[in-house]
């Protein structure tokens, strides 16, 4: 830069000469003295600054945006290069600019000319201008802070916790596993209003060298490692939290137990919850009673073993504790709780009707009768004990013996005129004021078996929505029940599928259920689709017989199973298994059973033959030799029919014991 000053000034000179005293472009003999430097200097600088304004000035400025996206990739790289150089001299300004800590004015201006050069997410540096800004904290599920305290190990433990609680005062702190690590002091507390007061009172508490307490607080936990010498403690603990009598542990706010106060076993942790399970387990697997109360558990699906780790527990007390949603008690349904405790967690809050929340929690634990320390009433269930022996499912049931007669013989005169092509006659078969009802499910129905022929008189609910229509498909008369079955589609009842249950037998009515299967009977085409149906009946005396005054009607498309089973044995309707079940009722009435095809003896056997027949059932079904003779007896000492006879009542638990004592 000077060799170019020099070199105009030499033309200049030279034009002067040249130009007999014309003036110069700059006339060196006015100000320039040879002899004084700081002048000499003075004036480089003054022709420095005038070369940088000459430059300045042939720049050209304008206010109009400029599109870089035409010049392409070319484009977007000359911008990129005059963003680097503009933040550049930006940087440069700033290391330039002087601070004054005094001037609220001057530390704004910094703070937001920072802001705009900080990329977005990047770390503040140390002595960025809000760096020193305290740092908040939240409230959490578990509620443990930690408290760090620089350089605390110059002083004593009693020294700083006393400056800290009268500081905060009147707030009260527990301190929990106080220790030093190399010159820091750190230590936890459980609540939060107390963390929130001692982050308040940092730099505010003088130590008794004058300077100021530094007081870091941030959400964390105690630290603990899951390992052998955990497990000897926590054992040690729970020993003396366990009562033999009353088969009941004790583990509430067990991280606060005298003998673990150098350790954590928060049992928030689903680590350490799990090795306190496995414990119970493996010590003490009668366990009835577990209190978990005041833990700050808000998670439970790592408690699912419980189920088959402890399955005697009938009591559970998690009160205290910050369980969210009633949902999360899902991971304990398993559970046969009787008696549960949720006091003071959030999931009450977010009812505010008792009957709801009872209900809830009862889907979960449906047998519990004690919540939250109140009664509750015996809950309505299906559910039978353990030690109490469902009995065998029945093909048909009777509530009196004394009328598997009656039944059979007034189905099988029915469904003998119902299959036939005129079933006028079965005007004789209803009463004068009987009322006949027909519902159809079309939920299974398909293109080949469709139930069109039906639907006419369909009254079910999910079809026939309006009261009026369904008043009016009530069939009501004999007349109109007798004409709208003769409508329906010819049938053919396979009574071998029959299901039939007497529920009440009395000398003014019979309460009668069929269920079964038929086949439409179709001429014109070749198929002849199965339909499954169910008849409820209501039968009074008339006259000398008996009539039906009320009847329910249900068809729907018959199961794969039914239709493999369907007409496979064309045996008649005496066949049927419509009375062959025993009474349940307490009265001493001989059962009716299904007799088998077997012709009566032509003659009475002699006495020999009877004592080897008497023999011989003894030895088959292994009863004595009097109730042996007395089955043989009683069956017209017909062997198949007394052998029959044995085998049915054995399969109904029938028999007494003693008919197996041989004396």
């Amino acid at each position: 830069m000077p060799r170019n000053f020099r070199h105009g000034n030499n033309r200049g000179r030279g034009g002067r000469q040249q130009g007999g005293g014309e003036r110069g472009f700059y006339d060196a003999s006015q100000k320039y003295s040879e002899h004084d430097n700081r002048a000499e200097r003075t004036e480089w600088n003054d022709r420095d600054r005038n070369d940088r304004n000459v430059t300045n000035v042939k720049r050209r400025v304008s206010f109009k945006p400029f599109n870089f996206k035409q010049f392409g990739k070319n484009g977007r790289a000359l911008e990129q290069q005059i963003r680097m150089h503009v933040s550049q001299d930006d940087d440069e300004a700033m290391r330039g600019d002087t601070f004054d800590g005094d001037s609220p004015v001057s530390y704004t201006a910094n703070r937001n000319k920072f802001n705009r050069q900080r990329r977005s997410g990047s770390p503040i540096p140390r002595n960025a201008p809000n760096a020193n800004i305290r740092k908040k904290i939240t409230p959490s599920n578990t509620n443990w802070f930690e408290v760090k305290v620089p350089y605390g190990n110059k002083y004593p433990k009693e020294v700083i916790l006393r400056l800290i609680q009268h500081a905060i005062s009147p707030q009260f702190f527990i301190p929990l596993y106080y220790k030093t690590a190399e010159s820091a002091v750190t230590f936890y507390v459980e609540e939060f209003h107390a963390a929130e007061a001692i982050l308040k009172v940092n730099r505010k508490i003088d130590l008794p060298d004058g300077r100021k307490m530094i007081l870091l607080v941030r959400n964390n936990h105690p630290p603990s490692q899951v390992n052998d010498q955990l497990k000897d403690r926590m054992k040690q603990a729970m020993v003396k939290r366990y009562n033999a009598a009353t088969k009941a542990l004790n583990l509430e706010k067990f991280h606060a137990d005298p003998d673990l106060s150098d350790i954590f076993c928060g049992l928030f942790r689903p680590q350490i919850i799990l090795v306190a399970v496995d414990i119970i387990a493996e010590h003490i697997p009668e366990l009835e009673a577990l209190n978990l109360n005041d833990n700050k558990l808000y998670m439970l699906d790592h408690l699912k073993s419980m189920a088959t780790k402890i399955p005697n527990l009938k009591i559970l007390y998690l009160s205290k504790n910050r369980i969210p949603y009633v949902n999360t008690l899902d991971s304990l349904k398993s559970l046969k709780l009787v008696e549960l405790n949720l006091e003071d967690n959030p999931l009450k809050q977010r009812f505010e009707d008792q009957t709801v929340y009872v209900s809830e929690v009862r889907k979960r634990f449906p047998k519990v009768i004690k919540l939250d320390n109140m009664d509750l009433p015996p809950p309505i269930s299906f559910d039978v004990d353990d030690d109490v022996k469902v009995p065998s499912a029945k093909a048909s049931f009777l509530c009196d013996a004394a009328g598997a007669d009656l039944v059979r013989q007034f189905l099988e005169q029915y469904f003998a005129i119902f299959d036939s092509d005129n079933r006028q006659p079965l005007l004789e078969a209803y009463h004068e004021h009987a009322i006949f009802s027909l519902t159809v499910n079309t939920y299974q129905q398909n293109n080949q078996q469709r139930l069109g022929a039906y639907m006419s008189g369909n009254r079910n609910i999910k079809h026939k929505t309006d009261l009026d229509t369904r008043c009016r498909l009530l069939k009501q008369g004999r007349l109109q029940v007798v004409s709208y079955l003769s409508e329906l589609p010819a049938t053919k009842h396979d009574p071998q599928s029959f299901a039939v249950d007497l529920t009440l037998l009395t000398p003014q009515l019979l309460l009668l259920t069929v269920t079964g299967v038929f086949k439409e009977r179709r001429q014109n085409s070749g198929s002849e689709p199965i339909r499954s149906f169910q008849r409820s009946l209501v039968v009074v005396p008339c006259g000398s017989g008996f009539c039906i005054r009320n009847e329910m009607v249900h068809i729907t498309n018959s199961t794969r199973l039914q239709d493999e089973k369907a007409f496979k044995d064309q045996a008649g309707f005496g066949a049927a298994p419509i009375a062959n079940q025993a009474s349940t009722s307490n009265a001493a009435t001989v059962p009716v059973l299904q007799q088998p095809p077997i012709s009566a003896p032509v003659g009475a056997p002699d006495d020999n033959t009877k004592l080897q027949m008497v023999q011989a059932l003894a030895t088959q079904s292994a009863m004595n030799l009097e109730w042996s003779r007395r089955c043989l007896e009683e069956t017209n000492w017909n062997y198949q029919r007394a052998e029959f006879a044995f085998n049915e009542l054995q399969k109904q638990n029938r028999i007494p014991p003693e008919a197996f004592i041989k004396n």
